[in-house]
């Protein structure tokens, strides 16, 4: 029965053959074609940051360093704040958190003191936080701090401190 058959079965598996051909020349067009659409989709938000910097009125060619200054009782009240770990709530008084833009588009340097003395700095990539958001997740943790912020509350205060975007 299968000699009988096996021209059926020959021409079957080359038809599979082309078939199968055919898929991989269209999955490689779509790969390619996402991933130039990837590459702009990332210059065009890279664009938008920096023309968010820069301002729609006066364009000034030298970029003032922004700062934002609170403490950390302040921002635990707001939300913005959700733990640091071994600190507790009742000492947050004490702790000054100090969020700065820096060179880099779209990238902000946060900083802790205790009084006088520097805690830590950590830099916070805004496109990252954008990305979070997107995927859902509402809190982020900073493995070397300790530091657990709400995502959507940090990207309220960015917005609104350092874009004018409310």
């Amino acid at each position: 029965k299968d000699i009988c058959n096996q021209r059926k079965y020959r021409l079957r598996r080359k038809q599979d053959l082309k078939k199968m051909v055919a898929t991989v020349e269209r999955m490689n067009k779509k790969k390619k074609y996402y991933g130039e659409a990837v590459t702009y989709y990332q210059e065009y938000v890279k664009a938008c940051v920096k023309q968010l910097i820069e301002g729609q009125k006066n364009r000034v060619k030298e970029i003032k360093r922004k700062t934002a200054k609170y403490s950390a009782q302040k921002l635990y009240e707001k939300g913005i704040l959700v733990e640091i770990e071994k600190v507790p709530v009742s000492s947050f008084k004490g702790i000054t958190i100090e969020f700065a833009s820096t060179d880099q588009v779209g990238v902000f340097e946060v900083s802790g003191k205790l009084g006088a003395v520097n805690i830590d700095k950590i830099n916070v990539v805004f496109e990252n936080l954008l990305q979070l958001q997107y995927e859902g997740i509402s809190t982020l943790k900073f493995d070397e701090s300790g530091v657990v912020v709400n995502v959507n509350l940090l990207i309220f205060l960015l917005n609104k401190k350092f874009y004018g975007v409310e």
